[in-house]
Order: C-alpha cells, then sequence, then structure tokens
C-alpha cells in the first residue's frame, strides 16, 4: 500500500488498525495499516530511521490514534 492508497482509505474511513513497527534486520521503522505495510513507488517497504519521522506522517495524513510495536513476539 502506498500513501495516496492510505490517503483514501483514511478519507473513507476504512483503515481499523495503524501501527508502527521495529524492524529489527532493518533497524528502522515501518508503517503498518491493516496488515500491510507501507511501501514506496517502487513497491519496497517504507523505513524510517525514527519513530518520530514515522509518527510524524501518521500526524500529517490525520491519524493520532496508533500502537507502537518495539519488539517482535516469537
Amino acid at each position: 500500500m502506498n500513501e495516496y492508497d492510505m490517503k483514501i482509505l483514511i478519507n473513507a474511513q476504512a483503515l481499523k488498525r495503524v501501527s508502527i513497527h521495529f524492524g529489527v534486520m532493518s533497524q528502522g521503522y515501518m508503517v503498518i495499516a491493516d496488515g500491510r505495510a507501507l511501501e514506496t513507488a517502487k513497491g519496497e517497504t517504507r523505513e524510517f530511521k525514527t519513530l518520530d519521522a514515522a509518527a510524524k506522517l501518521l500526524f500529517k495524513m490525520g491519524i493520532a490514534d496508533f500502537t507502537v510495536k518495539l519488539k517482535t513476539s516469537v
């Protein structure tokens, strides 16, 4: 899902869950919306160096309620 698709879902109030996950392998953060990662125009997972950068994007898109997952469960 790219930013444009996510904005359409936000405007339609169709998103149920948005979260920011820490990627251990990439040492960065990624935005997950309804189980799908936010992607770049090339179709790669969009990564953020800081939690603040990912949160700033969500605020800019109009999302103020999201979860943060720093550790993956095994």
